[in-house]
């Protein structure tokens, strides 16, 4: 019964915040971008959680995992539909080269001070202490779209062409965090801390990616057939279950096989948009479901953690400044490029925390930790980005936007 009325309760919230928007223009640009990228659902679920009402118990967790594993599939999916190579090819390549070096410097420099950090503070095996510092290396150096938006929708810019800059970076440099977050996770492949195997870990991408290839080639040999559009919708749920199941079934990844379905549908499927059109309509709410149950079952407490976060925090800020200026110092654009324009990149997003569920999933023991670190570090950086993204551009370059 109890089960019952955690999955009523979730389902009603996650298809009510999917439809209902409280962008009220009275609210800072900090509080809208909070309520964007829907960060209070997982204050919502530590109130249901062991925090709170504990409706969503331990035991109501672990039996509704089936449900997450669909989710991370689902986002991985949804972000691989995204990279189509024939429209990357049409963006200027020096875009390509300044994501890559600022994602891999802020990867850098926050994996090697986590472990640093963490020699000092947690006692465990170095290897695990490795393997989660590349995890947090790999979600430092994803960037979000939501601060952008809510900019976009305020104000008007006359350096139009930066905006399109940094837009391109927070779509494109998840690509780079998943690869990071794909090498920490074949340190131990299976989900079994044993020490490091190089064989393991090749044998363990292969699979991993050959469980994407798979059912990518079975939903794009379905599309070949006539279909209606709800039977296409059952097509690509049913891909996505078959995706995250197996990948769950063995203890491999459900969001980089997500991804590598993605991508292989993305490009060989003629019908790819309309998959990206069904796949978004129901992100909302898979991604606010993801967050109600990553608050669920987090355990707050006041120790050393925070004190992880703090350098967390500031690490990741410093290796955004120095990753983006060292990019746009080594690939110059014909335009004004603000010394400071990974300041403006700080936000984080639907990405960070799918891979920390997703690590979480499979290292529940050693992932407490990192639930504290990157929940707190999201709310403060979606809090200032959008006034810190205000401050690439000169006063007089952009206007209020008035309604």
């Amino acid at each position: 019964m109890k089960l019952l009325l955690a999955i009523v309760i979730i389902i009603v919230i996650s298809v009510l915040g999917s439809r209902i928007t409280f962008l009220n223009r009275r609210l800072s640009l900090g509080f809208r971008n909070i309520l964007l990228t829907g960060t209070e659902y997982i204050f919502i679920g530590a109130l249901l959680g062991g925090m709170g009402l504990n409706v969503l118990d331990g035991d109501a967790l672990k039996k509704l995992e089936p449900f997450l594993v669909f989710g991370l599939c689902w986002i991985g999916f949804l972000f691989g539909l995204q990279f189509q190579v024939r429209q990357l090819k049409n963006l200027p390549r020096f875009y390509l080269s300044i994501s890559a070096i600022q994602a891999f410097i802020t990867f850098l420099m926050v994996a090697v001070s986590m472990y640093l950090v963490f020699k000092q503070f947690i006692d465990l095996p170095e290897i695990v202490l490795l393997m989660t510092a590349i995890v947090l290396g790999s979600s430092a150096s994803c960037t979000a779209q939501s601060a952008l938006a809510i900019v976009s929708k305020s104000y008007r810019f006359n350096n139009r062409r930066l905006l399109d800059l940094m837009r391109y970076i927070s779509g494109v440099d998840g690509l780079y965090a998943l690869i990071f977050f794909t090498a920490a996770l074949s340190i131990f492949p299976g989900a079994e801390i044993a020490g490091f195997n190089l064989f393991n870990s090749l044998e363990w991408l292969f699979v991993s990616v050959a469980m994407g290839i798979i059912p990518a080639l079975i939903l794009i040999y379905l599309n070949r057939v006539r279909f209606t559009q709800q039977e296409f919708l059952v097509f690509l749920i049913g891909t996505v279950i078959l995706c995250g199941g197996l990948a769950h079934q063995i203890n491999y990844s459900p969001l980089i096989s997500g991804f590598v379905c993605g991508i292989i549908t993305a490009n060989f499927c003629r019908h790819r948009l309309r998959a990206l059109s069904e796949v978004l309509h129901a992100e909302k709410s898979i991604y606010i479901f993801l967050l109600l149950l990553l608050g669920a079952g987090w355990h707050f407490k006041v120790d050393t953690t925070l004190i992880i976060t703090g350098t967390y925090f500031l690490v990741r800020i410093i290796g955004k400044f120095i990753g983006a200026f060292t990019a746009t110092r080594i690939f110059k654009a014909e335009y004004n490029v603000p010394p400071t324009i990974g300041l403006g990149l700080i936000s984080e997003g639907g990405l960070t925390v799918a891979i920390l569920v997703n690590f979480q999933l499979l290292y529940p023991v050693i992932a407490g930790p990192l639930v504290t670190i990157i929940i707190l570090s999201v709310f403060i950086n979606e809090l200032f980005s959008p006034w810190l993204i205000l401050a690439q551009f000169d006063k007089k370059e952009r206007s209020l936007v008035k309604r």
